[in-house]
């Protein structure tokens, strides 16, 4: 029977069923994520296989328009190709470069050498300006040459006639020379003469501080680099346009769709003179390229030593080749981006790295582009994250009623316990509380009863001493029937007027006559007159007592507690030891029954661990509150707060 007891020990039984349920859910769980290993594997796969089948469709239809697009190009006149906006269609030869779309270049790779004038007619005009200084012989030998009906002469006459005149202090009829020179034709050193005009007056205008009309005109300057007017090549076109940039206060154009468009036709120039490029088993080619943040593709076809290519722009790449593919395909889920040869995103938004992409790299595609196809992870995907929730949801459901009810177990058994060992300490306490008394009372009756002989002095001393010992039994028997009451909810509590510091200074005084406290020393302060507070009389006077035993018995070697009444809205009574304090870790309970506080078993404290409930219980009946303020070695000071009573009912009590 012995043993059979111990094998049913609580605690026993709650750590088998734990271990039997731990071991329960262990094999559960573990063939719960298996299962979902398995699951996550084939849809892995079949995310795989979607993946596959998308990029396949993706690179057909995309070969497809390229395809259509090389076929118009294969005609001489690629006539199908003309009127795209952001597209440039090229016809590089051995020596020039000419332009069959609408959509005109910023400036070329390589431009024809426009013939100038003859140097010798300027020679002895140039020797007077520059040597002589004689700006007047300059002009005068200039003016029929302004007038040739040559577009080449005039020009570079023009050009030499308005920078004597500014050197004459003649600087209005020099911008008026440049402004010819700007409507006329011909080339200087090259350059259109336009081109050179517009330029030439911007920096007289700059001089002069025309600020108004410099604007303006650096204004059409950028117009017209803007609009290809001109025929220059890219430093030429860098150049003026950093000069407009920086006469109208602002950044020259980098990065837009036509220098990108200009900069692919100079490498589709390059590539084709290269030796790469006139080998001739390279008839045809495609390229995805990025110039200043712009990505354009090239297609070029080679024939009769000589290359037709078109260069499209982002717009055109985007209107007419990846919206029609990718908006009329079905692709499900998934989705598609492009990648050109520089790594940037074309089309579609950056793929971010993972096991769900599938890629077909421009190398096996023969594309200008890498297809990227991206599915959602299976943690995204509806029916397999739905799967998973309400698996991972069973599981969690068992595993949260296994340790609900391990729990309910454990902290039942622990309450029972708990409970059981307060008892004991409650009736081992009680017993203490009463043998004391009770052994005194016996002593001095035996002594009584024994001795018919003693002196009436001696006798009177016993009876007092058993006087004593009565009225402390008594009070502990009052004081557990008062709790009693009290936790039954049967004790009901009058509301007289009272005076807080009489009432505190009555308590006082009893206490030190029977109070067991002779060698202390009870300070009480109070201040002077009434303090009105409303109550029960009895009950906050067994409050007070009841602090203040609490404060004698914890208080170690300190031999003095003060009492001190403060006059307030609330009225503040406070009692203070000098004590061996209360551990942070009790405070929290130190106000419930049976508490008691860890120092108290370490000292030999002995007591029922009432006094501190009952203080708490009638202070909350009297609609106030108790606070405890304690420091380990430093001692305690308990506070009670009660509401300020009427001073009038107070007399009149």
């Amino acid at each position: 029977m012995a043993r059979r007891a111990a094998w049913l020990h609580p605690g026993k039984t709650v750590t088998l069923f734990v271990a039997v349920a731990a071991v329960s859910v262990a094999a559960l769980v573990w063939m719960g994520a298996r299962l979902l290993t398995q699951e996550r594997a084939l849809e892995t796969e079949r995310l795989k296989e979607r993946r596959e089948a998308f990029a396949d469709r993706a690179v057909a239809a995309l070969e497809q328009v390229l395809l259509a697009a090389e076929r118009q190009l294969a005609d001489s006149q690629a006539a199908g190709l003309t009127t795209g906006d952001d597209l440039v269609v090229v016809v590089i030869a051995a020596d020039h470069v000419e332009v069959r779309s609408r959509q005109v270049i910023l400036y070329y790779p390589v431009t024809p050498v426009a013939a100038d004038a003859p140097a010798e007619l300027y020679a002895r005009a140039e020797r007077l300006e520059f040597v002589e200084r004689d700006y007047e012989g300059a002009i005068a030998l200039l003016a029929p040459l302004a007038a040739s009906g040559d577009p080449a002469v005039r020009a570079g006459a023009w050009l030499r006639l308005a920078r004597n005149l500014r050197r004459t202090g003649r600087p209005a009829d020099a911008l008026e020379v440049l402004g010819k020179l700007r409507e006329g034709g011909g080339a200087v050193s090259g350059l259109p003469a336009g081109l050179v005009a517009r330029n030439a007056r911007c920096t007289l205008l700059r001089e002069l501080g025309r600020d108004d009309q410099l604007r303006e005109e650096a204004g059409e300057l950028r117009e017209a680099l803007a609009s290809g007017r001109w025929a220059i090549d890219r430093d030429a076109y860098l150049f003026y346009a950093e000069q407009a940039a920086q006469w109208l206060g602002t950044t020259p154009p980098r990065g837009d769709s036509r220098q990108a468009l200009a900069e692919g036709v100079c490498w589709l120039w390059q590539t084709s003179h290269s030796d790469r490029g006139s080998r001739a088993d390279d008839p045809a080619g495609r390229r995805s390229l990025r110039f200043h943040g712009a990505a354009v593709t090239a297609l070029w076809r080679r024939s009769a030593g000589s290359v037709t290519a078109l260069v499209a722009g982002p717009r055109y790449q985007q209107s007419r080749w990846f919206d029609p593919v990718f908006k009329s395909t079905d692709f499900g889920n998934a989705a598609v981006s492009l990648r050109d040869s520089s790594g940037g995103t074309l089309y579609g938004s950056p793929p971010s790295t993972g096991p769900a992409m599938t890629v077909r790299t421009a190398s096996v595609t023969t594309l200008p582009w890498d297809v990227i196809v991206t599915t959602p992870g299976l943690d995204e995907l509806g029916s397999f994250a739905q799967r998973r929730r309400v698996m991972i949801g069973g599981l969690a459901l068992v595993v949260f009623l296994v340790i609900g009810a391990s729990y309910v177990a454990s902290r039942a058994v622990s309450r029972e316990h708990a409970a059981a060992a307060l008892q004991s300490d409650f009736v081992s306490a009680v017993s203490h509380e009463f043998r004391t008394p009770l052994t005194s009372m016996k002593q001095f009756t035996e002594m009584l009863v024994d001795d018919d002989s003693l002196p009436a002095e001696e006798r009177r001393g016993f009876y007092r001493a058993q006087e004593r010992a009565t009225r402390r039994l008594s009070r502990l028997v009052e004081s557990l029937l008062d709790f009693g009451r009290m936790e039954a909810g049967a004790r009901a509590y009058r509301r007289d007027a009272l005076d807080a510091a009489e009432l505190a200074s009555t308590v006082v005084e009893e206490f030190r006559h029977e109070g067991g406290c002779s060698s202390f020393t009870i300070e009480c302060a109070v201040p002077p007159g009434e303090v009105p507070v409303e109550g029960d009389r009895e009950a906050l006077a067994q409050t007070f007592w009841n602090l203040l035993d609490n404060a004698v018995k914890y208080s170690g070697s300190g031999r003095t507690v003060r009492v001190e009444v403060e006059d307030g809205d609330p009225v503040a009574i406070r009692v203070s030891d000098q004590g061996v304090g209360i551990p942070p870790a009790d405070r929290r309970r130190i106000f419930e029954k049976f508490a008691r506080g860890s120092n108290a078993a370490v000292a030999g404290i002995k007591g029922t661990g009432l006094g501190l409930a009952m203080v708490k219980h009638i202070v909350d009946a009297h609609d106030g509150n108790v606070t405890l303020e304690s420091r380990p070695g430093g001692g305690s000071t308990f506070t009670i707060e009660l509401p300020r009573g009427k001073m009038n009912r107070c007399r009149e009590s």
